[in-house]
């Protein structure tokens, strides 16, 4: 018997936005908190400029379990 797999809802914002995980083209990674792909864009150049490279297929949408799991990754390389 095959079990389903429990799907996780989307992390989203009391401002209605998605947190947007990523990896950078030469290393490190990153978020930034959008409401669609669009706005992340714009997000992204703001912040950042455009001298960074995204690594788009890394690009994804968090839940609740995998930002934890990326920000205490993020904190273990910190010490």
């Amino acid at each position: 018997m095959l079990k389903k797999q429990k799907v996780e809802k989307l992390l989203k914002n009391s401002r209605g936005q998605y947190r947007y995980m990523f990896n950078w083209i030469g290393g490190g990674f990153n978020d930034i908190w959008a409401a669609n792909l669009k706005e992340f864009k714009s997000e992204l150049k703001r912040q950042f400029g455009s001298s960074l490279k995204v690594d788009y297929n890394t690009l994804h949408k968090a839940t609740d379990s995998s930002s934890k799991s990326w920000d205490h990754a993020g904190n273990m390389m910190c010490w």
